[in-house]
């Protein structure tokens, strides 16, 4: 599971239309878990093992989450201004 965003490559300065966003870890506390997010130029740039171009790490309460943690982690983060527009993939 991940999203296609849009996002700036920190590497170049340039705009990726089809950046891919996926968990790469997460942990916490009973009342909010931290998740930390890997943004690939693109979903092959990631599999041919290419250094991500942004990581970010994001703060969710606990009770936000609704149904499978992994779902809805993603569900959360598509709330955010980053992660708005995005597609599931």
């Amino acid at each position: 599971m991940a999203l296609l965003i849009t996002a700036t490559n920190n590497t170049n300065g340039q705009q990726e239309a089809q950046a891919y966003a996926r968990i790469t870890n997460f942990f916490g506390t009973k009342d909010q878990i931290q998740v930390q997010v890997e943004i690939h130029a693109t979903e092959q740039a990631r599999k041919a093992g290419w250094p991500s171009i942004q990581q970010q790490a994001h703060y969710i309460n606990m009770s936000d989450l609704q149904g499978d943690l992994i779902p809805a982690m993603y569900n959360v983060l598509k709330t955010f201004t980053q992660y708005a527009n995005s597609t599931d993939v």
